[in-house]
């Protein structure tokens, strides 16, 4: 476990002055929760969200998960804010589609620092760059010789364009000093099967995506954007640690309700999946998908994310990006 860990699960377990699952009095009256995600089943927002989503199952809800894909996740957002808010509906995202739209989006349906209510976090995770039969590169430095050598060859899919990965394999390019042509999909489960098939040459996504297919042989991760190598991936190098410095970068999932949610429903929400996301069970099953549970407040959630969008922004800017949708 690492130290990440550690501390994650020693935030989690001070959660005791919020209620518990079976104090929330939605779940008393068997409350209706629809979660919806903007990614196809099976990707990575869907495997946390559904994790989370049985932890509150398990305390009384009666919650349903759709599949809702389409425009790198917006439509579920605009389809969440189409419903009535009063919390029976909300949106479960990386925190990029609230961080990283509004730099890239000129038409952005929605302002997410005025239509979206942060309601909590449930892990955070890195993303990592994956190569299958599409290139011979047993490396990153291998792989930049490659792609020079080869640049009508040189491509990677990323789980939509304009996300935090679609932006790694930018800054990426250019800190290398080559040409790499994005292909956009609806999740990273469907870019991960072209990449396997040899159709495209490298994959950017969740880390948490390329771990089994890196453990049985079918794609090589060449380097991750975290501080420092995992105990469970220890032949994977950080991009820091292969010359790039500018790549250390991580998101969260997380939940969000309309704006206009009362307060009381929406503090309601808040300490249930907060709590729902600290049992045992739900972590263990995160950890096992490599990825790093995590408490905050909504208030502390609100902050992380306003800084995160302040961030952004300058390096959007600096790869000239603007989506024409």
């Amino acid at each position: 476990m690492t130290t990440t860990r550690r501390t994650a699960i020693a935030a989690l377990a001070t959660i005791g002055a919020a209620p518990t699952l079976q104090q929330s009095a939605l779940a008393q009256t068997g409350r209706s929760l629809r979660i919806l995600v903007g990614f196809p089943p099976a990707g990575a927002v869907d495997v946390v969200a559904r994790e989370v989503a049985e932890g509150l199952r398990s305390a009384g809800f009666n919650v349903v998960v759709e599949n809702r894909t389409g425009a790198a996740g917006r439509l579920a957002t605009e389809q969440m804010l189409a419903a009535p808010p009063d919390g029976s509906t909300v949106v479960f995202m990386p925190g990029g589609n609230y961080t990283i739209f509004p730099h890239v989006y000129p038409k952005l349906r929605y302002d997410p620092f005025k239509d979206l209510l942060p309601l909590a976090v449930a892990c955070e995770f890195q993303f990592g760059l994956g190569v299958g039969p599409g290139t011979p590169a047993k490396t990153l430095k291998e792989f930049v010789d490659w792609a020079k050598a080869n640049p009508n060859k040189a491509n990677y899919g990323t789980p939509g364009g304009g996300t935090a990965m679609h932006f790694m394999g930018v800054m990426f390019a250019r800190a290398a000093g080559f040409e790499f042509t994005h292909v956009p999909y609806r999740g990273g489960a469907a870019a991960l099967v072209d990449v396997l098939g040899g159709t495209v040459a490298a994959l950017a996504t969740t880390l948490p995506n390329l771990v089994q297919p890196h453990r049985q042989g079918k794609v090589r991760i060449l380097a991750f954007t975290g501080t420092k190598r995992l105990p469970s991936l220890p032949d994977v190098p950080t991009f820091k640690e292969a010359g790039y410095p500018g790549l250390e970068m991580s998101e969260k999932f997380g939940f969000f309700a309309h704006a206009k949610t009362p307060p009381a429903v929406a503090a309601e929400l808040h300490a249930a999946m907060r709590a729902a996301a600290a049992q045992p069970r739900v972590i263990a099953a995160l950890e096992k998908l490599e990825y790093d549970p995590i408490s905050m407040t909504q208030a502390e959630y609100a902050a992380l994310l306003k800084t995160e969008h302040e961030r952004w922004g300058p390096v959007v800017k600096a790869t000239g990006y603007k989506a024409e949708e």
